[in-house]
């Protein structure tokens, strides 16, 4: 199973002459780096009972059955899944663990400029934080489960719709270049096929734009994970 995880890896994140397929982080499975690629369902389990901290429960409310031959064993995944999410972790703070990561990401991570559109203040990134919260929070209280961000962030409207505006340019601007940068450089044509895509007149309107929905979705997510006070 390992030497058939990898050449999978290997397949979804090849180069080809149309551009890259898949991005593929490794680093999000249980033991990051120096994790196996694949386990047994038991081994699972277990370390997200002892070791997982509460990033790696953030990671794991997007997790979910892609194929399986066996329909029981997908079941059981599929099961096994929710069960982790649904345990509870007395003593700990989701919502200030999250703040923790954003501001340590925010630290040495920090958006490249206004079109990076996952990193900067309000990007996708901060919506993404939110949502997955949200999930973990609906876990331990019993309520229904969504993989989906947007479904995870109906009662946040501000952070939805930076997402689904972000998530749409970044499709356009990642089917042109193998690495995205300002597309203000680019010519006009390709700036006004981008603002189309958006819903917006012209590049201008769409700048404008995605600068007035990260300002409001950046006072949702300050909103919905407040700064840590001492002893949070």
């Amino acid at each position: 199973y390992s030497r058939f995880t990898q050449r999978l890896i290997a397949a979804l994140s090849a180069h080809t002459a149309e551009g890259g397929m898949y991005e593929v982080d490794m680093r999000l499975r249980p033991g990051a780096a120096k994790g196996p690629v694949s386990l047994r369902l038991s081994a699972l389990r277990d370390y997200y009972a002892a070791e997982a901290d509460t990033w790696e429960f953030m990671a794991l409310t997007r997790a979910r059955v892609v194929w399986a031959d066996d329909a029981r064993f997908g079941a059981q995944v599929t099961a096994a899944l929710e069960a982790i999410l649904r345990r509870p972790r007395p003593g700990v703070n989701v919502a200030a663990d999250a703040r923790r990561m954003r501001d340590l990401m925010s630290r040495e991570r920090p958006g490249s400029g206004a079109w990076d559109l996952k990193l900067a203040p309000g990007g996708q990134v901060d919506a993404e934080f939110v949502a997955q919260v949200g999930q973990l929070h609906a876990a331990a209280i019993g309520e229904p489960l969504t993989v989906s961000t947007l479904e995870a962030l109906v009662h946040d409207p501000e952070l939805a719709e930076a997402w689904r505006l972000q998530q749409a340019l970044g499709q356009v601007l990642a089917a042109a270049f193998d690495d995205p940068g300002d597309p203000s450089a680019e010519p006009e044509g390709f700036r006004r096929r981008l603002a189309e895509a958006a819903g917006s007149p012209d590049f201008d309107a769409l700048t404008a734009r995605l600068a007035e929905v990260r300002g409001t979705a950046r006072a949702a997510f300050e909103k919905a994970l407040p700064p840590v006070r001492d002893g949070d």
